[in-house]
């Protein structure tokens, strides 16, 4: 069996997932999670839920001990090999990885992922109510953009804020203007952690094309809390997606099931140049 440990909140969760069933599927073997990490109150909740009940869990000592000690044990230990993602790429020796191994890291590459097997895990097992459905029949019927502006974290906490990019309107309108050019009636729908301040102060009149095809705006603030992850399947239903440097709203794009869709992503995920990734973003996506 493969068990990965899961870390962050659900966009990290689900690249996590998404590495060690692609993988236990290729191995044909099974695979679990060690949950410890929504046990301790720094943790982010544990949501992958959202999609399946999923009992996969291990515990015990065995597995505390892994975890404790990952940074010392060389191989192996307590019977099982130990695999540590070392790079935020993605890393080729992870093919390599054999069964009876537990693995940690947080995995964001299209490359781990099988995609047919994973969007078929990522089915969502709650229907939507009543006003997100509308909201999606509208999307289905519209030249519908996502765009995901991220701001929480990233701008309130030092620590993040001098590792991400902060990612600025040019950005955004540049993007919309890629995705406005060629759709006939922009239909945009805003997502983010700080809904009321992009409603203050985002605009379209940097986005030429946007003006000149009088595009529609539409601010999505009505998910919250324990439903914050509906806006996941809202940004998925769109036609097209605008994505923040956010696993987030990397799945909401990845999950698109539009063949013709557009998506345009950062090309820069932390400030730091040496640090961003290659491997993260499928090729068909448009980097800024």
């Amino acid at each position: 069996m493969l068990i990965m440990r899961y870390n962050g909140g659900l966009g990290n969760q689900m690249f996590q997932y998404a590495a060690v069933a692609s993988l236990a599927n290729k191995l044909h073997t099974d695979f679990y999670f060690d949950c410890d990490f929504f046990n301790h109150s720094y943790s982010r909740p544990y949501q992958i839920d959202i999609f399946q009940d999923d009992t996969r869990e291990v515990k015990g000592l065995k597995y505390k001990l892994l975890w404790a000690l990952r940074k010392h044990i060389k191989k192996s230990f307590l019977g099982l090999d130990v695999y540590c993602e070392q790079d935020f790429d993605w890393e080729k020796r992870f093919e390599q990885i054999q069964d009876n191994t537990y693995i940690y890291g947080f995995f964001q590459s299209h490359k781990y992922i099988n995609e047919q097997l994973i969007k078929k895990h990522f089915t969502f097992k709650y229907a939507p109510n009543e006003l997100n459905s509308e909201i999606i029949n509208k999307m289905q019927t519209e030249d519908s953009i996502s765009m995901h502006i991220r701001r929480g974290d990233y701008v309130q906490k030092k620590r993040y804020a001098s590792v991400y990019t902060h990612l600025d309107f040019n950005y955004y309108s540049k993007a919309l203007e890629i995705i406005a050019d060629k759709v006939e009636t922009p239909a945009i729908y805003v997502f983010s952690d700080d809904i009321e301040w992009v409603r203050e102060n985002l605009s379209l009149n940097n986005c030429p094309k946007c003006v000149e095809k009088n595009a529609r705006i539409e601010f999505i603030s009505h998910n919250q809390g324990d439903n914050s992850w509906e806006d996941l399947r809202l940004m998925s239903n769109c036609k097209h997606n605008i994505i923040a440097n956010s696993s987030f709203s990397w799945w909401g794009a990845y999950l698109n099931s539009n063949p013709n869709k557009m998506v345009v992503a950062p090309e820069k995920w932390f400030q730091k140049i040496q640090n961003n990734p290659h491997d993260l973003y499928p090729e068909s996506w448009i980097l800024l």
